[in-house]
């Protein structure tokens, strides 16, 4: 009698209480932002529940599809070459909150580097399962794959360097877990690191960035402003928080207060022991993604599930040590917790295709 395929209900509760939570606080945390854009309090939560809807449907289809499918190499071909043509498209389109990042189709805007994301994991999952063998061939395994995954960070870098950033850490990662030996790890993470010191003098804003997050109250009206009323919303939050939707720093003190830095509000009004629990259900997601990677029936299913248990988690982390003065500031969101449409169905799209190696799970 053939065994039965049964989703790992860790991760589903998981989901559906971080996209609970995370309406929640979208509505929360975007009410002054939409009176002032002179919109009505309730529109944000409204289109962030459309976004929902969009996300459930692409987790339930993810779910029914045979992940092995997803090994095809034309499939990934052709999802590589969509991503790189929309994060080049983007420079023709008009600029939002100071950046070329959304793709504008009428009332649809798309983030292609969300997207990429997705498509490189894809992409390493494939490479190391048919070439984990021999992945102490630099030059003609990891080299090539390397490459790919290099041209397609460099594009999301030109107005993403956090989303780029993710990116190379996932890799790197991925091919840790495939045995490549550690002199040519740490190579990479030296080239990646140039390439990153780059990034930034490319740049002057993002100099900006890195010098306001060693010194926040050197300009404290300016470069610091963010980081400084981010800190500011924890202290008011103290251990337990000032309540749910009385939190202060939303009421346009802190920028971006229901995007990149959502986790501030959540310290605010629900505490330290709300963002604890926040951090909890990340770690947990991990444990369970990490579950789902060593037990999956093949080594296409293992690398799946790793590299879409640390894009959603690696992410995370970051969006809340850049909160919390850890890291610099980027544009970066907290997945299922931020606003936006391409981040939360892209996250629940990743979260579906876990599922999927979930069920399979030995």
């Amino acid at each position: 009698m053939p065994r039965q395929l049964v989703y790992d209900r860790w991760l589903l509760v998981i989901t559906v209480l971080l996209v609970a939570g995370g309406l929640f606080m979208v509505g929360s945390a975007s009410n002054h932002f939409a009176l002032e854009s002179g919109k009505s309090p309730s529109t944000l939560w409204w289109k962030q529940a459309t976004h929902l809807l969009l996300g459930f449907a692409a987790l339930t289809a993810a779910m029914h599809v045979p992940y092995a499918k997803l090994a095809d190499a034309r499939l990934i071909a052709v999802l590589l070459v969509l991503c790189a043509v929309g994060l080049v498209a983007v420079r023709a389109m008009p600029e939002a909150g100071g950046s070329h990042r959304w793709l504008v189709f009428g009332p649809l805007r798309l983030q292609p580097s969300e997207f990429t994301k997705l498509a490189v994991v894809l992409l390493l999952a494939r490479t190391l399962a048919r070439k984990e063998e021999r992945i102490d061939e630099v030059a003609t395994v990891v080299l090539p794959c390397l490459g790919l995954v290099g041209a397609m960070a460099c594009l999301v870098a030109v107005e993403n360097l956090g989303s780029a950033v993710v990116l190379v850490a996932v890799a790197g990662a991925l091919l840790f877990a495939a045995g490549l030996g550690r002199v040519a790890l740490a190579g990479i993470a030296a080239g990646g690191a140039l390439a990153f010191v780059a990034a930034v003098w490319a740049k002057p804003y993002r100099w900006e960035r890195i010098t306001a997050f060693l010194d926040p109250w050197a300009d404290p009206r300016e470069s610091g402003f963010q980081l400084i009323q981010s800190l500011i919303a924890f202290g008011n939050g103290g251990l337990v928080g000032v309540g749910p939707g009385h939190g202060q720093q939303k009421a346009l003190f802190l920028p971006a207060a229901h995007t990149d830095f959502i986790f501030s509000i959540v310290g605010e009004e629900l505490g330290l022991v709300g963002g604890l629990a926040l951090i909890g259900a990340f770690l947990l997601l991990f444990w369970r993604g990490l579950r789902a990677a060593l037990h999956a029936p093949d080594r296409f299913g293992s690398y799946l599930a790793l590299g879409l248990t640390l894009l959603l988690v690696v992410q995370a982390l970051i969006n809340m040590s850049i909160c919390v003065g850890l890291l610099p500031t980027t544009g970066l969101p907290l997945p299922f917790i931020s606003y936006g449409g391409s981040s939360l169905v892209t996250s629940m799209l990743a979260m579906g295709l876990l599922l999927s190696v979930s069920q399979h799970s030995r």
